[in-house]
């Protein structure tokens, strides 16, 4: 049986420096799916001046509660935060970072030749309450260090960027069980995923229209699924591969009290992220 489809959602757009930005997760009916809280989609964008990878510093911000995990589609993506971690990752890879009890960060879009086009997908993965307090930690995944699967009948291919599929498994951190897939489904190609029992699941498809279940999506629009039927029937119409992101995992139980960057499980506990913050407690960024 299909799974039942609750919500599709186009998200609202905002402005992020000179990228324009599509949030989809909060959304106007649901707070989260599985541990996931937040889904920006930044839009493909020219960089016009990105022959360094190195960020300004007007962008850096905190993050406290959560693990951050950016996902590039096309281009090139740095990463500096207030421990000492700096890395760069190209398209198909990720970087993750748990903020834990608090950190400062900056990412910057950049090629080393103008023209280039960025195109990328920030998830933020809220904590188990016993992990919020914990040390920050951070992980550059290059794109041949994620695991990629190819799908039956050659369908396309599945990578497993969070979680695991079967016995292949990501190699990016977890504190529940969730998981976040990349399929790129072949021209006229279809595949039948089978949801796993008692996991909140959603679909994501940043550009070409698929269809999902007999139902049309894409276009930056998110698919929230309900939790009767089994079955996610991923349909190409088009002459071209498309790509499709599935992601969830178990319910998250605790309270959910988000503000800014902090997502924690109590009003005080917000206070305490920003009161600690403009303590200056999460250090500072050495840019290099």
């Amino acid at each position: 049986m299909k799974k039942v489809i609750e919500t599709i959602y186009g998200g609202v757009n905002s402005s992020v420096g000179d990228m324009l930005v599509n949030r989809l997760l909060p959304g106007q009916s649901f707070k989260a799916v599985g541990p996931i809280v937040f889904l920006d989609h930044v839009y493909p964008v020219t960089i016009k001046d990105g022959t360094t990878s190195i960020p300004t510093g007007e962008f850096a911000h905190p993050h406290r509660g959560i693990a951050t995990f950016s996902y590039v589609l096309n281009g090139q993506l740095s990463h500096y935060d207030s421990k000492g971690n700096h890395d760069v990752i190209s398209a198909g890879g990720a970087q993750w970072m748990k903020a834990g009890s608090g950190i400062m960060h900056d990412e910057k879009p950049f090629s080393q030749l103008n023209g280039d086009i960025f195109h990328s997908l920030q998830f933020w993965i809220n904590l188990p309450a016993k992990n919020k307090s914990e040390q920050p930690e951070y992980m550059a995944v290059k794109p041949d260090a994620i695991p990629e699967l190819q799908l039956p009948e050659r369908a396309g291919t599945l990578r497993v960027l969070l979680g695991s599929f079967g016995t292949t498994v990501s190699p990016v951190k977890t504190y529940s069980e969730q998981f976040i897939y990349h399929i790129k489904l072949c021209p006229k190609a279809s595949f039948t995923l089978q949801a796993k029992a008692n996991l909140e699941c959603a679909a994501f498809v940043p550009a070409c229209e698929v269809m999902i279940n007999g139902t049309p999506a894409g276009n930056s629009k998110i698919i929230i699924f309900g939790q009767h039927g089994d079955d996610l029937v991923l349909e190409n119409p088009h002459i071209k591969s498309v790509d499709i992101l599935l992601f969830g995992g178990e319910p998250y139980t605790e309270e959910i009290v988000s503000q800014g960057p902090f997502v924690m499980n109590s009003h005080a506990e917000i206070a305490t992220a920003y009161r600690e913050f403009f303590e200056g407690k999460y250090g500072t960024i050495a840019y290099r």
